[in-house]
């Protein structure tokens, strides 16, 4: 198994590995030409994040995405590719307008605050395994590797948000791992979320 950034070619394998292992979660039902337009961000867009596990054949199982300064990252994905998004999103869309621009604005652009008490905090946006490979340690193993990464590019802390609710072994896979979590808030959607953070080791809070 090698863990290395994303090329372009590598984009159908991550949408499809993606489609797999969040089947029925809004970003997956929206289609691959969205995803694929959001992995094209985090592998290319400056600031992004996107690294991939490959078995020994050379296909992707696993990926991790983000960006080191998220608020940058997203200001401007919203800015340059925000009518794009909403293009990708036409199907969801002439289903539920309303819901679907709400749910797209807090999956795609908003992600949490960075912790206040942190500076230089990297987010980790998505990260996915093949159904048929969890429980053989890679989704830990892309983490550990995604923080090494962030830190190199000037990270001081990573942070990520998920779900409060009915999501116990996600939770308990990040405190495991090292995470802690900062705090909870509800999204505008009515969605509870935690946001979990993890100081690098050799930081300290400013």
């Amino acid at each position: 198994m090698t863990i290395r950034d994303a090329t372009e070619n590598d984009l159908p394998q991550i949408v499809a590995v993606h489609q797999r292992a969040f089947d029925g979660f809004f970003l997956t039902k929206l289609g691959p030409n969205f995803l694929h337009q959001l992995y094209d961000a985090f592998a290319f867009r400056r600031g992004g994040v996107l690294r991939v596990l490959c078995n020994e054949d050379g296909r992707v199982v696993g990926f991790a995405g983000g960006a080191i300064d998220p608020d940058s990252f997203f200001q401007g994905l919203k800015k340059e590719k925000g009518f794009v998004f909403l293009i990708r999103s036409i199907p969801g869309l002439l289903k539920n307008p309303i819901l679907v621009l709400k749910k797209l604005w807090y999956a795609v652009f908003y992600k949490g605050e960075a912790p206040s008490t942190l500076s230089q905090a990297a987010l980790l946006s998505s990260i996915g395994v093949e159904p048929e490979m969890v429980g053989k340690s890679l989704g830990k193993k892309l983490l550990a590797d995604f923080e090494e990464v962030v830190h190199s590019r000037g990270a001081s802390s990573l942070y990520l948000t998920t779900d409060k609710l009915g999501n116990d072994n996600v939770v308990a896979f990040y405190i495991k791992s090292g995470y802690k979590i900062e705090s909870e808030f509800v999204q505008a959607d009515g969605r509870n979320m935690l946001r979990l953070i993890k100081i690098f080791h050799g930081a300290s809070n400013e």
